[in-house]
């Protein structure tokens, strides 16, 4: 089985990652399991060939190359999304960059739950549930996947793989056996979970749009509706007024 969790970034694709990867070991403990993040086509072409052993990819894209691995089920998507407007926030705050490099990176992430829409080829999972319901969105991938947990080993994977489990290990990561991490970009990353340091912040939603003015809020309604969104747009007499004089700092809220 190859499975790909392909969400949008910091919509919880790591955490569907690790559930994936924890859930195939406890349904079939007779076979090897990889994990590993990849966003190169080939590497999903190379990962269908006959095997006996699971693997569980993490990507924020899929190039269109790869979408008939999807259509034909050689590929098991998990798809995570996020509030859009919380997407952009929380990104800049993690990674930097502009509101408008990330705008385009949450337009890439939109056409790639268009194709799973389109397709019924993934297992879409809202960042909200994951924060409200982890036992039963751990549940759901679990069906997708055809993967047989008992029930108490189900439970055991929903608090392992809990906001508070993953926050409380992304702070010790720097702390791991060196043999464990993957630097890259600047940031010092445990190749076994894909967690680093700060990874997890505080789990908010519904932030994002009372921290970006007027004209990038814009930008994303109009992004929304053109990729076939409109009902994730926040209507503006809901959000947040802030003072231009006075803004608050990025995920001040989050």
């Amino acid at each position: 089985m190859v499975v790909l969790c392909d969400g949008m970034i910091r919509s919880g694709s790591t955490w569907s990652f690790n559930v994936a990867l924890e859930l195939a070991r406890s349904a079939e403990p007779h076979r090897r399991v990889f994990g590993f993040y990849n966003e190169n086509p080939a590497v999903l072409f190379a990962a269908c060939r006959p095997r006996f052993s699971n693997l569980v990819i993490k990507s924020h894209g899929l190039h269109p190359s790869a979408y008939e691995l999807c259509r034909a089920g050689a590929i098991q998507a998990i798809y995570t999304w996020r509030d859009p407007y919380d997407v952009v926030v929380s990104s800049m705050r993690m990674f930097g960059r502009s509101v408008d490099h990330w705008i385009g990176a949450l337009r890439n992430a939109l056409r790639v739950w268009s194709f799973h829409r389109a397709t019924g080829s993934a297992c879409i999972v809202s960042y909200e549930s994951i924060i409200r319901a982890p036992l039963a969105s751990v549940n759901s991938i679990a069906c997708y996947l055809g993967l047989q947990v008992e029930p108490q080993q189900m439970g055991q994977i929903a608090k392992a793989t809990s906001l508070e489990q993953l926050k409380s290990f992304s702070q010790q990561v720097n702390d791991l056996e060196q043999a464990r991490l993957i630097r890259k970009d600047g940031y010092v990353y445990d190749r076994q979970t894909l967690l680093h340091q700060n990874h997890i912040r505080d789990g908010g939603f519904g932030f994002g749009a009372g921290l970006l003015d007027s004209e990038h809020l814009s930008k994303i309604d109009t992004l929304l509706r053109e990729e076939g969104f409109e009902f994730l747009c926040t209507p503006a007499d809901g959000r947040p007024s802030i003072p231009q004089a006075e803004p608050k700092p990025l995920g001040a809220m989050e």
